[in-house]
Formats: C-alpha cells, sequence, structure tokens
C-alpha cells in the first residue's frame, strides 16, 4: 500500500514500467502492484506481484590441504550459497574427469580412490558457477601421499674380533619411519653393549660370544602400512690370538737371550723389553746377554685382524760367578705334586747342556738340548707297551753342561 518514488534506483513509478536499478536485498518483496487510474472511476488496481532475487555463487567453506597414505582414498570438499550452484574441480587449471580414480569432479566433494604418486599436487581448486556471475573459485590446496616403508640398503653380514665393536645399518623411505632391531623374533633393548636398538644403526660394543646369530634384522615401521622388515644377517666373531711368550731364563751374562711365542696361524708378533728392545719375529734371540738386559719382555699377536692382550715373561740375566749347582740321585713321579720332576738345582745358567738318560740295557729314553727340569719319568723315546711310564728303577743320566767342563754320569732312582 505503499506508493514508490522515484529515486537514486527507482524510475517510471508513476508510469506503464517501473524499473529497479540496481536490485537490492531491500527490494524483496511479494507485494508489488499498481493503481490506474483514469478519467473515470474506478481505479484499477493490478494484482500482487513478488520480486525474488538470485544470489552469485559465495564459497562459505573453503577446501582444506590433504594428506593421506600411497594407495588410499581422499576427498576434497567445498560448502558455497547462491543459486542453482554446480561445481567443477580441477588441477591448476585442468577441469578433473570423472574416472578410474576420480569421482565427483562436479560436485561439492571431489574423491580420488586409489590414489597415486601422479596425484600429488599442490593446486587442487574448484569453480562453483550458478544462475549469477561472477562464479566463486577457491583457495589453491594441496596433496600430499606419505608413503610405507620400504628398504633401500638391507643390513649386511659383519665379521669383527671378539670383544671389539661391530654395527648394522639399514636405509629406508617412507613416512615418520621408526626401526626395531631384532635377534630372530625377538626385540632388541639398549642396554650395557647395545645401543641404537630403535634406530637406522645398531651397534654392539663390546661383543661377546652370546652375541654371535644368523638372524638380526630390522623392521621399519612408518605412518603407513605395510611394515618392511630386513633380510637375516649374521654376525660372526673371530676369535683373539693367545700370546704365550717363554724365554731361557735364568741365563748366565754373555749367553743368548732365546724369547719364544707360541706359534699363531697368520700371526704378526710384537715384542718389547728392556734398553729399547723391540722385534718382531716370532723367537727373537739377544746374543751376549748382560745382567741390563733382565727385566719384563712383552709380547703382542695381530692375526686376522685381530690383537692378543699383551703377555710377559720375566727374563733374569745372572752374572754366575758362584752357582748352586746339584744333581739328584733320584725323584718320585707319582702325581703327588711333591718331587715328580727330575729337577737338576743351577741347570738353567748352562743353556747350551745336552741331557740324556738311559735305562739299565743302554737304550736311550729321554734325551734333550736345553734341559729345564722337564722330564717326569716317562718314556720319551722308543716304543713302549701300554703306558709311557717307566717302572720303579735305576736310570742312568749323561749331562754335558755345554760349556767345555767335565760331562757328568750317575744313576737315577725313580720310586712311584
Amino acid at each position: 500500500l505503499v506508493n514508490l518514488v522515484n529515486g537514486v534506483s527507482i524510475s517510471g513509478a508513476t508510469s506503464a514500467t517501473l524499473t529497479i536499478n540496481p536490485t537490492s536485498a531491500l527490494d524483496v518483496a511479494a507485494n508489488y502492484n499498481v493503481v490506474v487510474s483514469g478519467t473515470c472511476s474506478p481505479n484499477a488496481t493490478s494484482n500482487n506481484v513478488s520480486l525474488t532475487l538470485n544470489t552469485a555463487p559465495t564459497i562459505t567453506v573453503q577446501p582444506t590441504n590433504q594428506t593421506v597414505c600411497l594407495g588410499s582414498s581422499v576427498t576434497f570438499d567445498v560448502t558455497a550459497t547462491g543459486t542453482n550452484l554446480s561445481y567443477q574441480w580441477r588441477k591448476g587449471l585442468v577441469n578433473l574427469v570423472n574416472g578410474v580414480s576420480i569421482s565427483g569432479a562436479t560436485s561439492a566433494t571431489l574423491t580420488i580412490n586409489p590414489t597415486s604418486a601422479l596425484d600429488v599436487a599442490a593446486n587442487y581448486n574448484v569453480v562453483v558457477s550458478g544462475t549469477c556471475s561472477p562464479n566463486a573459485t577457491s583457495n589453491n590446496v594441496s596433496l600430499t601421499l606419505n608413503s610405507a616403508p620400504t628398504i633401500t640398503v638391507q643390513p649386511t653380514n659383519q665379521t669383527v674380533c671378539l670383544g671389539s665393536s661391530v654395527t648394522f645399518d639399514v636405509s629406508a623411505t617412507g613416512t615418520n619411519l621408526s626401526y626395531q632391531w631384532r635377534k630372530g623374533l625377538v626385540n632388541l633393548v639398549n642396554g650395557v653393549s647395545v645401543s641404537g636398538a630403535t634406530s637406522a644403526t645398531l651397534t654392539i660394543n663390546p661383543t661377546s660370544a652370546l652375541d654371535v646369530a644368523a638372524n638380526y634384522n630390522v623392521v621399519v615401521s612408518g605412518t603407513c602400512s605395510p611394515n618392511a622388515t630386513s633380510v637375516n644377517v649374521e654376525l660372526i666373531l673371530t676369535p683373539n690370538p693367545i700370546a704365550i711368550p717363554t724365554s731361557n731364563s735364568v741365563i748366565c751374562d754373555g749367553n743368548p737371550i732365546l724369547l719364544s711365542a707360541a706359534t699363531v696361524a697368520n700371526g704378526t708378533y710384537s715384542w718389547s723389553g728392556p734398553n729399547g728392545f723391540i722385534s718382531s719375529e716370532q723367537n727373537p734371540i739377544i746374543s751376549n746377554s748382560d745382567t741390563t738386559e733382565s727385566g719384563t719382555y712383552s709380547l703382542g699377536i695381530e692375526a686376522n685382524g685381530c690383537f692378543s692382550e699383551i703377555v710377559s715373561t720375566e727374563v733374569i740375566v745372572d752374572n754366575c760367578d758362584s752357582l748352586d749347582f746339584f744333581i739328584p740321585e733320584g725323584f718320585s713321579p707319582n702325581g703327588d705334586g711333591i718331587n715328580d720332576l727330575f729337577v737338576i738345582r743351577g741347570i738353567q745358567f748352562y743353556p747350551n747342556n745336552d741331557f740324556m738318560i738311559f735305562n739299565r740295557w743302554g737304550d736311550k729314553i729321554f734325551e734333550t738340548h736345553g734341559y729345564l727340569n722337564t722330564w717326569d719319568g716317562t718314556n720319551a723315546n722308543g716304543v713302549t707297551v701300554g703306558t709311557d711310564e717307566l717302572p720303579v728303577g735305576t736310570y742312568f743320566y749323561v749331562l754335558d753342561l755345554g760349556d767345555g767342563s767335565d760331562i757328568f754320569k750317575g744313576p737315577i732312582y725313580l720310586n712311584r
């Protein structure tokens, strides 16, 4: 019932054609009418008519970046207002089309299932159109694909010296990786000798015989499934050589020092001692020794890349001006720990001695050069029946001290 008046947006208020330009939300109504009057009465009033305003598209909720696992499904959503809306999803400026893995390309929800590496992009967007212009274009959003763990470099078998450090390494790709090293199916735990049990590098330091195994492996897990399990690898421990040094001590000055080491396969020997002595020989000899060369001689051995502990032997060089020399007439090798060896007191001062034992029939039963009180009453020459132990009885020795002095001869009574 309110008369319209020509003004800013209204014209033709008193003509056969009413124009509103531009329209606004205040112009929406269902009761527009016109009163037509003339010379004669009555006036004529038209039907009420409505003005409805369509709206252009407006995006109220933008799509968001998405991160999913490779091969899984992903959706992008948009919310918009407007009249007779339609949608077109795009990658950059290229329209997406429904197909094998794409659906909803022309709807408010775009679905890609399954995702592949080709779907990764940072410029997914949607154009929303409707009855009215302009179209609305969303923000660009990204699709990031997480990947399941993949082992690119497997761990390898390791061989190290017993007691040294060993590492197992693995290289893997994937998202948010974590690691668990195992021996067989048993998870390893960081402790006294184990570190890196949940990292890409497992370290065992020091190694022990208990660490030897052929089934070390690592399980690599991440944001996406499945986990990746490495091949089984082996830890082999090479035993360290054992140094066993000996000498011919006690030695009279002027005589040679005879150092010796037990043979080690592929061994390299390192001797050191008094007066700056060093040698790489297995059995070095120091000629014309004197008392200043008494002391500790140490031996270390390297074999196959492994090293022994340093072991020492004491060497005594005596001036031998007065010797307590005595040859006993008997001994009792019965295993009681008392008088079980035939001991010639002072024999160590005559390293060049030759010593022989004979039975009463003149058969040689023992012979050695450089005797060092080691005879235990056994037959070391010839053939015996049963045990090598000699029976109780009288035997005879011949001893040449090797210094030009007279040869000693005499009986030995062996009593068990």
